[in-house]
């Protein structure tokens, strides 16, 4: 809003820097000058200064591309805000997935006990068993308050992007369309032409060759034109007076004697040419990397999710099943039941990881490629 407002209030400098400056108006009365045609009674001028040819285009011109660069600002800003409340949404996913299969991991361990503790009863199993499933509940107890922890933070997070009252409830968090990504010189073709931080900076750049042009005609002088009347008495001292009034006009101008300051005003100009140039190449380099991390992050996050769901979880989910049946003819230890229960859920949970990292790999690609680039204003 704050860019909003300041878009706004520098679109109207455009039309201050292409108007004439206010007229001036002179009144003079008195005992003033007698002339054979009468005594003046009083004088009334009008002037108007006109600056010299050029000068107030390149000026309007100059804060046009400002006003303008200020603009992709704004489109920038709500780029970086939408990164932010994605990233800040899959933190949210990610709290909220780790509860669930927290959850349901802490279920499988109830559903375990029993059996421990009727083998326990009889004689078949040990109490560091029980043990060692208390334990571990009570890991996942401390895991479940870390998880609730987290999502409220997110929650908080993103009710403040969004500048919505604090506590303001969500929807729950559901896994969202991962999707695929274009090809790397695609995105950074796109970034390179589209992203507005870079059109900002070239716009600013504009601004100062106006100004440039600007400093340039300052040394040749404004004009001032003017009209005067004099109000003429009929009853003057001379004999032939006539009381005709007078009217006249004047031409003057300005002479731009001092030029250090003008010097000076080109050299401001030439070094900000030369700033916004630089800021240009900066922001080109910074979106190169930006786009070619993204793009990386989201390949490798997108690897890593096909080989836990086709292999690691699958794995991991037979070797606790085989675990359990072989706790359960009592040919296995207790620890295989427990390790490979630890096992599958360490992979759930990265598997969850590893769809937000793939989600605020994509968020940060689409900011840095532009790729939901706010309509023109």
């Amino acid at each position: 809003r704050a860019l909003q407002n300041r878009v706004e209030r520098l679109e109207q400098r455009a039309p201050q820097d292409r108007s004439l400056p206010d007229p001036t108006v002179k009144l003079s009365a008195g005992r003033m000058a007698e002339t054979a045609a009468g005594r003046t009674d009083a004088v009334a001028g009008i002037s108007q200064k006109i600056p010299f040819p050029g000068k107030r285009r390149a000026t309007a011109a100059a804060s046009t591309r400002e006003a303008e660069a200020v603009a992709r600002d704004l489109a920038a800003m709500e780029l970086r805000i939408a990164e932010q409340v994605r990233s800040a949404w899959w933190d949210y996913y990610l709290s909220s997935e780790t509860n669930r299969l927290t959850r349901e991991s802490r279920d499988l361990l109830e559903a375990v006990r029993a059996s421990v503790d009727a083998r326990v009863a009889a004689g078949q199993g040990n109490q560091g068993d029980q043990l060692r499933l208390a334990n571990e509940t009570g890991q996942l107890d401390k895991d479940l308050a870390d998880a609730r922890r987290m999502n409220a933070t997110a929650q908080a997070r993103i009710n403040s992007l969004l500048d919505r009252k604090a506590g303001a409830r969500l929807p729950a968090a559901r896994l969202a369309h991962l999707p695929s990504t274009d090809t790397l010189n695609n995105l950074l073709a796109r970034a390179a032409v589209r992203h507005p931080e870079i059109e900002a900076a070239k716009l600013r750049t504009m601004a100062y060759r106006h100004r440039l042009t600007r400093a340039k005609l300052e040394k040749y002088p404004d004009l001032t034109v003017g009209l005067t009347g004099a109000d003429v008495d009929s009853s003057g001292l001379s004999p032939v007076a006539n009381g005709r009034d007078q009217i006249f006009g004047s031409l003057g101008f300005n002479i731009p004697f001092w030029q250090e300051p003008r010097r000076a005003m080109i050299r401001e100009a030439e070094a900000g040419i030369r700033e916004t140039a630089a800021l240009v190449g900066a922001a080109e380099a910074n979106l190169q990397f930006r786009v070619e991390e993204s793009w990386s992050r989201a390949s490798s996050s997108r690897e890593i999710i096909t080989l836990f769901q086709k292999r690691l979880i699958p794995d991991a989910t037979q070797a606790h099943e085989v675990a359990l049946i072989a706790y359960a003819a009592e040919t296995a230890p207790f620890n295989d039941v427990i390790d490979t229960w630890r096992q599958l859920l360490a992979y759930k949970l990265q598997l969850a990881a590893s769809r937000t990292q793939l989600g605020k790999a994509d968020a940060a690609l689409r900011s840095a490629a532009a790729l939901d680039l706010p309509p023109s204003r």
